[in-house]
């Protein structure tokens, strides 16, 4: 992953969708500009955290916590229903769109007693675990995130969407409420019940998320490539890769991954105990 990052021209699509899930809370992150990347000059740094670069993005809106199972499962049944999916004991998968024949979500997938998909499919209908409901949705791929958020008009973050609303505004280092982390802050690892647990658990950031380090790791839009130097607007990533961009950590990473200039990536089609999703809505439906 040391190929050179290109920017796309800022251009996207308005899409006819379903309302958002009433149950999804939105903050308004205002737009503005910041030093992207790791400005700390972290020891724990790696070289995809570099070159440091100022980046302007344009105000949206962002779901204040991870989606969780409730409302994952709320829409597959949605989808079901829509001939959207289909779906068998142990997965999802797109039947319609440019997703068709994607891998949504695998349901029989375990790691652990505490660590598994919590949603099942059983005569048609799926239902979570009861205890679970407000627990992010794990064991979902890129696909079936951004399927999610199509659905509805929304968005996977880009990833300096997803920076810039971690740093809160304030160039913070982590994204909590005070730019700092411990275990009254975030679920990382040696710090929290080694699981996914509710979402809004803790202190929410500035800028009102919950969540933006640790608990899952979250899709960013964006694939994986080494940073651009210069300044940036908007910038949406090369438009072709072998890993989709995961931010903020997770209940078994350090506080190294926790960190707001944090990179990680993974093949679209993959998918964890420890992966999950939050959506964006941008002014006029832009997805991109």
């Amino acid at each position: 992953m040391n190929a050179a990052n290109f920017y796309a021209p800022d251009i996207a699509a308005t899409k006819t969708s379903t309302p958002a899930p009433t149950e999804i809370t939105f903050v308004s992150i205002p737009g503005g500009t910041f030093q992207m990347g790791n400005i700390e000059n972290d020891i724990n740094g790696d070289t995809g955290e570099k070159p440091l670069h100022t980046v302007t993005v344009s105000s949206f809106q962002m779901s204040d916590a991870e989606i969780t199972n409730v409302i994952y499962c709320n829409w597959l049944n949605n989808a079901l229903k829509s001939g959207d999916i289909t779906a068998t004991g142990m997965i999802v998968t797109g039947a319609k769109g440019a997703y068709s024949g994607q891998a949504y979500l695998h349901l029989s997938e375990t790691y652990n007693a505490d660590n598994k998909c919590w949603i099942s499919y059983n005569n048609n209908t799926f239902s979570v675990m009861p205890g679970k409901e407000t627990w992010p949705v794990v064991y979902v791929t890129w696909y079936g995130a951004k399927a999610f958020a199509e659905w509805y008009g929304l968005d996977l973050a880009r990833e300096a969407e997803w920076e810039y609303a971690c740093r809160g505004g304030r160039q913070y280092k982590y994204g909590t409420d005070d730019g700092t982390i411990s275990k009254d802050k975030a679920n990382y690892l040696n710090n929290g019940p080694n699981h996914p647990v509710d979402v809004k658990s803790y202190p929410k950031n500035p800028f009102g998320l919950y969540d933006m380090s640790g608990n899952v790791w979250e899709f960013c839009n964006d694939w994986w490539e080494a940073y651009a130097s210069g300044y940036q607007t908007n910038p949406l990533g090369p438009q072709a890769g072998l890993c989709r961009v995961i931010r903020g950590g997770c209940f078994d990473f350090t506080d190294i991954g926790c960190r707001s200039a944090y990179r990680n990536g993974i093949n679209p089609f993959l998918r964890g105990y420890n992966l999950g999703f939050r959506v964006v809505r941008r002014p006029g439906g832009l997805v991109y």
